[in-house]
């Protein structure tokens, strides 16, 4: 690692005629460029991450298991979901608990699942990021309750707030959405992160959800309001471009709020997994249908690293093909990280060669590393995180434990 590239320097430098037989230099006295390029990688670090959804947990024991699991399986990362839907899973003033935790939004639980992620990891040198849903709202199966407590949920004590169709109408089928139009909103939001940053010990904060919930989103009456008012002065202002301006917005006042109170803290955000479709492919698309321009806000410097959700296989010439789709946020990264995400199953089924053969692809192409969608699947059948240790006989892809990447910008 580092002290390895130390020493090939400090050997050239004193060495005029090096010995033939060291295997980082060849008989004409050059160091082997593999060498080098594999010390160079060592010494940047890798990403391994998985993410632990709220539904993995359900109590302080549960959540220490899996975060032991990992820490087993030489990940150096675990994203901890924390804010599901305008809830919270640590202690805040802006938002309740989560009902999930004691059956009742805004109950107290006696245990704090943040806190206990963060002291499970940081014992093992594992980094913690806080996995952190921006714009989903609330689940479109019940009405947002009355809160126990003083906290009430924001759609309770806003229900301006509420994401909308041009029918003035949620038409998402699985959660109500805040819009990001809403000046509110967005500083809403910023407070809560920078609340959470500020009292807790995180290493990162990873954005979900940090979107519209479809193209036709969101024609509330302020965001409605602000687009008029913007078309007056721009008349061939799209509305596309404007979603997207507002969803960029939500993403550069959270970056803002984190290097704040917490500038060591990595930002990074799980996206769609196509940014645009591939050549000749129509699929669906983070930038036209979600108003997700992710690849901006790396160009923009509002993002740390990116972790597309490419959770299709590597299958060339298909138009999801992992690897073209991986390539292509790579290509246009901006300087920035992108920690290539990709699923646990392949067709629902566990093929451990295929998550190997995604891993190594993405240190062929020089990705910072990879994070696996989820700890649930990996739990279905525990043997399964010991696959990415392997044996003496048959290693793994981590086999040795290998530090986060470096974020020269973050020093």
């Amino acid at each position: 690692m580092r002290l390895r590239i130390a020493l090939t320097i400090a050997l050239l430098t004193a060495c005029s005629s090096p010995p033939a037989d060291d295997p980082g230099v060849d008989a004409s006295g050059d160091v082997d460029a593999a060498v080098i390029a594999t010390d160079a990688a060592e010494a940047r670090g890798e990403m391994r991450g998985v993410w632990i959804t709220r539904f993995a947990y359900s109590s302080r024991a549960g959540l220490e298991a899996i975060i032991d699991r990992a820490a087993a399986a030489n990940m150096n990362t675990v994203f901890v979901q924390i804010r599901g839907e305008g809830d919270a899973y640590y202690r805040s003033t802006h938002e309740p608990w989560a009902r999930r935790l004691s059956g009742v939004l805004g109950r107290d639980p006696g245990w704090d699942p943040l806190q206990v992620a963060i002291d499970r990891g940081h014992l093992h040198g594992l980094e913690v990021h806080a996995y952190f849903n921006v714009l989903s709202a609330w689940p479109t199966s019940s009405a947002v309750p009355a809160a126990e407590g003083s906290v009430q949920h924001a759609l309770y004590a806003h229900p301006e707030w509420l994401a909308v169709t041009s029918s003035g109408q949620n038409a998402d089928s699985e959660y109500r959405w805040f819009t990001p139009g809403n000046p509110a909103v967005r500083a809403h939001i910023a407070a809560t992160a920078r609340e959470l940053l500020r009292n807790y010990d995180v290493d990162g904060l990873h954005l979900d959800r940090i979107r519209t919930a479809g193209s036709d989103y969101s024609h509330d009456a302020v965001t409605q309001a602000a687009y008029d008012a913007a078309r007056v002065a721009d008349p061939q202002l799209t509305w596309a471009d404007f979603m997207r301006a507002q969803v960029s917005a939500t993403v550069a006042d959270i970056y803002a709020a984190a290097h704040e109170v917490r500038p060591s803290a990595r930002v990074s955000a799980a996206v769609w997994g196509i940014y645009r479709p591939l050549p000749g492919c129509n699929t669906s698309q983070g930038y036209g249908n979600y108003h997700q321009d992710s690849l901006g806000w790396l160009a923009a410097g509002t993002m740390d690293a990116l972790v597309p959700m490419v959770y299709w296989p590597i299958e060339a010439g298909a138009c999801t093909d992992w690897a073209t789709l991986v390539d292509g946020f790579l290509a246009a990264r901006s300087g920035r990280h992108v920690w290539a995400g990709m699923h646990a199953l392949d067709d629902n089924a566990w093929d451990f060669d295929q998550v190997k053969g995604r891993i190594e692809y993405a240190r062929t192409i020089g990705a910072e590393g990879t994070v696996v969608f989820a700890s649930s699947y990996l739990d279905a059948d525990v043997t399964r995180w010991d696959a990415y240790v392997g044996t003496s006989e048959a290693p793994g892809p981590f086999a040795e434990p290998e530090p986060v990447p470096v974020m020269a910008w973050k020093q």
